[in-house]
């Protein structure tokens, strides 16, 4: 094998449990409103704020006052 041949990286410890966050909070979101859109939970306040904790900002980052 040539030692320049690029091996796969696996993710970050960190971007790893953001997304199985995000991947968890979206199937509850998507239980607790079943046949709603996948962009209807966008512009639900609750889904944003729970996002915005994930991705470490303000919970209330991009919500209108």
């Amino acid at each position: 094998m040539d030692d320049r041949t690029r091996r796969p990286q696996r993710p970050h410890p960190h971007v790893v449990a953001r997304e199985q966050a995000y991947s968890r909070l979206h199937d509850e979101w998507m239980a607790a409103h079943p046949g709603a859109d996948d962009d209807a939970m966008l512009d639900d306040p609750e889904f944003v704020r729970a996002m915005n904790v994930i991705d470490g900002r303000d919970p209330n980052h991009g919500l209108c006052a």
